[in-house]
Formats: C-alpha cells, structure tokens, sequence
C-alpha cells in the first residue's frame, strides 16, 4: 500500500481527504486524489486531483488535473486541464493547458496558457563550432 515510487504509474485505491477530516503539511500522492474536507498545504499530485464539493483546499496544487467543485484558494500548475464546476470556486492564479469554468462558476486570479512541452526526439540539434583566428 506504501510502495516507493519507481516513476510508472500505480494501480491501486485513490486518495480520499473525507468531509470530516483536516489535512495540514504537505501531501505527495502518486494514486488520484479526491478532496472532501479541509487541506492546508502544498500538494504533489502525478494523475489527477478533484476537490469535491464539500471540499475546500488551501493549497499550491500540482498536479495532472484539476477539477475544482468546491473552493479553492492558492495557485494551481497543472500539465493537462483545471475545470471550474458550476459549484466551484477558485481564487488564486493557473497555468495549464485547458482551462474551463462552467456556468455559475467562479474564478479570481490570473491564467496562464502553456504549450505541450516539446519533445526532445523532435527538437533541433544545435552545431556548434569553434573557430579561432591564429
């Protein structure tokens, strides 16, 4: 259950911070994580991360994914895609790469649209040379 990363994807039960719980430090989760209660703290997230609508986080998310029901103060860095649900609340700056806020749906900061990082099989080779005047 409390395997050490080995950088691939792990199958296995989601994260769940439940309605009554309080969450407050930093959280590193390699499995989908899914927030009902209160998280204070930085969060480390490698899939993807909901935070429901009962739930609130006061947090730096990083994360895959992001979908945001409930409320949300602090500044999200997402690889994929934050959506704001018709319930949810975000106040705090993004930068990803698809960003929806449904109707009804709240949001106060700035965004930041970033590109597919580019793949280094696919990027240019630079020459370089060295010439000397002698």
């Amino acid at each position: 259950m409390f395997a050490k990363s080995s950088g691939k994807k792990i199958s296995g039960t989601d994260t769940l911070i439940g309605q009554a719980t309080t969450f407050e430090g930093k959280l590193v989760c390699e499995t989908d994580l899914r927030i009902e209660g209160t998280i204070t703290g930085d969060v480390h997230c490698s899939q993807n991360v909901i935070i429901g609508e009962s739930g609130k986080a006061y947090s730096h998310i990083q994360a895959s994914s992001l979908v945001i029901a409930g409320f949300m103060q602090g500044d999200v860095n997402v690889t994929e895609s934050v959506i704001i649900e018709s319930s949810g609340r975000l106040e705090g700056n993004v930068l990803c790469q698809s960003f929806i806020i449904k109707e009804g749906g709240k949001f106060n900061g700035n965004s930041k649209m970033q590109q597919n990082a580019p793949s280094l099989t696919n990027a240019p080779i630079a020459e370089v040379t060295n010439s000397s005047d002698t």
